[in-house]
């Protein structure tokens, strides 16, 4: 289970789903800006390293937008590519995630 404790005090839940290989992906769409705390349990004890704190910043109106083939489809060993345009952005760094079953590496270039 989770929990997340807001500067302004009040409480969300994030989303936990079972991963079905010992693992648990946790989500959290913060609706604050400030400090928050996320408590998350087994069997209503911490995990190691709960509770932990997490700093949120208010987002800028900049606009980030993705394209391209590798966004609907992919093919097994074989790169899934796709544009990120961070011309509107503002100011700010770029992070990328790729989620599934398996380690997925990721090869960025600046097209700048």
């Amino acid at each position: 289970t989770g929990e997340v404790r807001m500067p302004s005090g009040k409480v969300a839940k994030p989303d936990i789903t079972d991963n079905k290989d010992g693992t648990v992906t946790v989500r959290y769409a913060p609706t604050e800006a400030g400090l928050h705390e996320m408590d998350i349990r087994y069997d209503n004890m911490h995990i190691p390293g709960s509770p932990l704190q997490f700093y949120v910043d208010y987002v800028n109106s900049g606009h980030v937008t993705a394209y391209g083939p590798g966004l609907t489809h992919g093919v097994v060993n074989k790169p899934a590519v796709f544009t990120v345009n961070t011309k509107d952005a503002g100011e700010g760094g770029l992070s990328l995630a790729i989620e599934g079953p398996s380690k997925a590496e990721i090869g960025c270039t600046d097209n700048q």
